[in-house]
């Protein structure tokens, strides 16, 4: 099944630090998956976590769009499924007043019920973006 689902999200950071949450590896750890991400066009990289039977889901990725600090996509599929092909997530930010939106466009094909698990997966993630850039707020007073 084809999808496009697109999550969006205001944050009170500028666009910078969204930028930075979105994109430095060690950030994307905190709210997102373990990875080796580097932002640099072209660049493979993968991400992991656990999976539902206690082992390791391992995405592969790719950057295929990088425009600091506005728009960046990534290629995404998970190892062993790229028979599947892979979907595409695309990161946009925009100063709005009071902070930056985010907005995450998720697309490609696959079956329903992994669709299903992307609408209920982003919103969590992006809570846990949100806290993030929230700890770090506090953790700069």
């Amino acid at each position: 099944m084809k999808f496009e689902i697109d999550f969006e999200r205001t944050y009170s950071h500028p666009i910078n630090r969204v930028w930075r949450a979105i994109s430095e590896s060690v950030e994307i750890s905190a709210w997102l998956m373990e990875n080796d991400f580097k932002p640099e066009l072209g660049r493979a990289f993968t991400m992991s976590c656990e999976d539902d039977d206690g082992g390791t889901d391992t995405y592969l990725c790719n950057v295929l769009e990088l425009d600091p600090p506005r728009r960046m996509v990534w290629s995404w599929v998970l190892d062993g499924k790229q028979d599947q092909g892979e979907t595409r997530v695309a990161f946009d930010l925009e100063d709005v007043e009071g902070g930056t939106r985010l907005t995450i466009r998720h697309s490609g094909d696959r079956t329903p019920d992994i669709v299903e698990r992307f609408k209920t997966d982003w919103p969590v993630k992006l809570d846990q973006l949100a806290a993030i850039l929230e700890l770090s707020n506090r953790t700069r007073l």
